[in-house]
């Protein structure tokens, strides 16, 4: 980047865009399918139009052609665990890392292939214990063991371990719970009078 100095106000402006246009889609999409627009907002859309197949095939197209730039980064992580060697001097260890990759590759398909009638259950349990951890347990841990010096400090961030965890037991409960349904547990929910 030439301009360093431009950086925050790049990201805030383009994180404040991104984040309106999903709540402004969401939004819209709910005011116009009501309870029950779907997961996927593809779904809500008559099945019978050209524009709508458009759609629906563009942005199979674009998932299709940023699988490889999604799942780069998590199976380097995994084969710098697994293999020792480089694959350019071993032609052994290269085709292992070609089955490998393949084999992830079939793995994530065969999830995606089952797991595509319970999109919402399998987004919460990876929400639960990806990215709950992610925001509120490991950050708390961090700042327990390197910045909290007093008891006070240190009791703060137990108290926020422990709601972190109790969400984290909590949200992938509820997701087991109603797999293979369509109707979420409102009642747990609801304001009895």
């Amino acid at each position: 980047m030439e301009r360093k100095d431009k950086f925050n106000g790049v990201l805030t402006a383009s994180l404040v865009i991104c984040a309106g246009l999903f709540v402004i889609i969401g939004a819209l999409s709910y005011l116009t399918f009501g309870e029950a627009v779907e997961a996927v907002i593809l779904l809500n859309l008559p099945n019978d139009s050209v524009w709508t197949l458009s759609v629906q095939f563009l942005y199979s197209l674009a998932i299709i052609m940023s699988v490889p730039l999604q799942l780069f980064p998590a199976i380097r992580i995994i084969e710098s665990g697994i293999f020792t060697q480089s694959g350019k001097g071993n032609p052994i260890v290269k085709w292992q890392k070609n089955l490998f990759r393949t084999l992830m590759v079939g793995f994530i398909a065969m999830v995606a292939i089952f797991g595509a009638d319970k999109l919402d259950n399998f987004i919460a349990i990876v929400g639960a214990s990806s990215c709950l951890p992610l925001s509120f347990l490991y950050p708390v841990m961090l700042h327990y063991r390197s910045l909290a010096d007093t008891w006070r400090a240190k009791a703060k961030d137990v108290v926020l371990i422990a709601i972190a965890l109790f969400g984290l037991v909590y949200v992938t409960y509820i997701s087991i719970e109603t797999w293979g349904t369509s109707t979420p547990p409102l009642d747990r929910c609801a304001i009895k009078p």
